[in-house]
């Protein structure tokens, strides 16, 4: 008895040693700021194309907006100091934050009403701005006489701001998508208003859903002189699309622009995405970017690609030298010309490939681009794409341009070239070649669900055939090829994030009530992967997001249940309590917040409570 006393009185001491000693180095290091326990915490350090997440902790600490470490509960809890701010997750899920290697919040915040709502008045000194709603029908019987009303109250010079609503669930686009540009025409507009300069908008940011009437295309020309000359211009140089808002309406005033989209990754950030790859699109949009980054006031990171105006060699080298180059908020991730295009290698009506267009074929000048973007060092990434021809001609690009540059085969594969949407290719015999160059991919689950037009699989089956559906965001293909793929929306639809990744799972249409590309069907585990990890690599920020582990930078989301083990079709109603950003609460359900002692934080807190009404899902 008195031998079993000294070793348990030994043991004791050791576990009383050990744990002061685990103190006097926090105490050293700096305690931890907060740390989370009696949780799941999937770390996603694992690093394989398997369906494996890595190592679940209890518990996690941040120190300095970093992972200090994770472990148990009673390790890490050790670690506090009399600052340290402990939560108890009560066994809830904690997941590293989402990554969406293509998505455009600077397009986002004129698409969807809730940002614009919140940061800007309705009606102010230079723009007043009118969402129509309702159904499709009943928005295209008022928008006419919605304009002449604002017409009538606005002050003289002051641009009118109209934009129709796709719905919270784009249940309006079917009925609005085609109606609009036969309808809404400068010769229309300018019939209704001529006073003042005029913004109609179908929720989308590219013409033709998208009109001005002359009065604006007057204002337009103040900046841009050859605006609405050049049939045909890039999505990437057309101010009468995503480039009218940011730098001609809000020419000046960079601090309301930034505000929105502030309002805008919020927005995002409260469904758990935080990242986001995208070219700025506009030069007025990266200014207001960096603004936010300069005062610390980030919601998210933004990793973005150049798409000109310039692409002399000279301007191109100098974009190669900043590649990766930023802050961790706000930093550049490749460069890219013309959009890929739509054709494809595939038989299909007359009136089906008279919609294809080849932007890469040899002589064009998107594919003059691409090369000298190769041959300047750069980095093709952030960039469109459509059919599978047009990716042939991308891989040819790649191969010429950097064979003429001298390049060797490490060379090429450490650019991480990459190409995205996914939703016509790459077909099978690409993925190989994929392979070889280093290359990665951004996928786009949302054309699986979508029935709009030539985009989505649905439409593409119906045009091209079956044999076209394993073609469409082939994430199961890819992945077992050793090559890591990306998840986006690229739509408004923050929302939707979790249906996605059922969608992604399942491959079915429900307006078709079809399963499009069943072999193509991955589980959770692989769709999380491509939400995480991976989305790092494609942002070039494997080495400080996309995984929990000790170091990296403390971006992560508390679920209301446990994802990886819900059925399948519980995955949809997933809902995020709370998202970090560098160990900063930016989203915080009021619930959750009053169990652990803190108020809410985000859009939660908006009056127009947008997750409560138009993003209720």
């Amino acid at each position: 008895m008195k031998l079993t006393g000294m070793v348990g009185l030994a043991l004791f001491l050791f576990g009383v040693c050990a744990a002061a000693q685990r103190v006097d180095v926090a105490a050293k290091l700096g305690y931890p700021q907060m740390i989370l326990y009696n949780g799941k915490i999937v770390t996603m350090d694992d690093s394989s194309f398997e369906s494996r997440v890595g190592t679940i902790a209890q518990a996690m600490a941040i120190r300095e907006g970093k992972v200090l470490a994770t472990g148990n509960n009673a390790d890490l809890r050790a670690l506090a100091g009399p600052q340290t701010k402990q939560i108890d997750l009560k066994g809830r899920m904690v997941l590293p934050s989402f990554i969406h290697t293509h998505e455009h919040p600077t397009d986002w915040m004129w698409t969807e009403p809730e940002a614009l709502k919140h940061a800007l008045p309705e009606d102010n000194g230079f723009i007043m701005i009118r969402w129509l709603t309702g159904t499709a029908e009943e928005q295209k019987a008022k928008w006419e006489t919605t304009l002449k009303d604002m017409a009538a109250q606005a002050k003289p010079g002051q641009w009118l701001w109209l934009s129709f609503s796709w719905g919270s669930d784009f249940e309006n686009v079917e009925g609005l998508f085609n109606w609009f540009p036969k309808t809404v025409t400068r010769e229309r507009v300018d019939q209704l208003v001529s006073t003042h300069p005029v913004r109609v908008r179908d929720a989308w940011p590219l013409q033709p859903q998208v009109m001005v009437n002359s009065k604006g295309l007057e204002e337009v020309r103040k900046v841009y002189s050859w605006a609405g000359t050049r049939p045909g211009a890039s999505e990437a140089s057309d101010p009468l699309g995503r480039q009218l808002e940011t730098d001609i309406i809000f020419q000046g005033r960079t601090e309301a622009l930034a505000k929105i989209l502030k309002a805008e990754m919020e927005l995002w950030a409260a469904h758990g995405i935080t990242t986001f790859g995208s070219a700025p699109y506009a030069y007025h949009n990266l200014q207001a970017l960096n603004l936010l980054d300069q005062r610390g006031e980030m919601p998210g990171r933004f990793g973005w690609g150049y798409i000109g105006p310039d692409f002399s060699m000279d301007t191109l080298r100098q974009i190669a030298g900043i590649l990766g180059n930023g802050t961790d908020y706000l930093w550049n991730v490749g460069a890219w010309g013309n959009p890929g295009g739509g054709c494809t290698t595939l038989r299909a009506p007359e009136e089906a490939k008279a919609r294809e267009t080849c932007a890469l074929a040899p002589g064009s000048p998107g594919r003059e681009m691409l090369e000298n973007i190769i041959k300047a060092g750069g980095r093709v990434a952030t960039m469109h794409s459509g059919g599978d021809k047009d990716i042939d001609y991308f891989l040819d690009a790649i191969v010429k341009a950097s064979r003429e540059a001298g390049m060797t085969r490490e060379q090429i594969r450490a650019k991480r070239h990459a190409f995205d949407h996914a939703s016509g290719a790459p077909r099978p015999d690409q993925i190989p070649i994929l392979k070889e160059l280093g290359m990665m991919v951004s996928m786009i689950n949302t054309v699986l669900w979508e029935n709009r037009t030539d985009y989505d699989t649905s439409f593409r089956v119906r045009n091209y055939g079956i044999e076209y559906a394993n073609w469409a965001v082939p994430r199961k293909s890819v992945t077992a090829a050793g090559i890591m793929n990306g998840f986006e929306i690229d739509r408004a639809l923050p929302q939707k994030v979790f249906f996605f990744v059922h969608k992604g799972m399942t491959r079915f249409n429900d307006k078709d009530q079809k399963v499009y590309g069943a072999s193509e069907r991955t589980d959770r585990i692989i769709q999380l992967k491509a939400l995480t990890r991976w989305g790092a690599y494609y942002l070039l920020r494997e080495k400080s997001l996309g995984t929990l582990e000790p170091g990296k930078l403390a971006d992560y989301i508390v679920l209301d249940r446990d994802f990886l083990t819900i059925p399948e079709d519980d995955i949809p109603k997933v809902k995020v309590l709370m998202t970090s950003v560098g160990g900063k609460i930016v989203h915080l359900m009021p619930a959750l917040g009053q169990e652990i002692g803190l108020s809410p934080v985000g859009p939660v807190t908006w009056p127009t409570k947008p997750l409560e009404n138009y993003y209720a899902h």
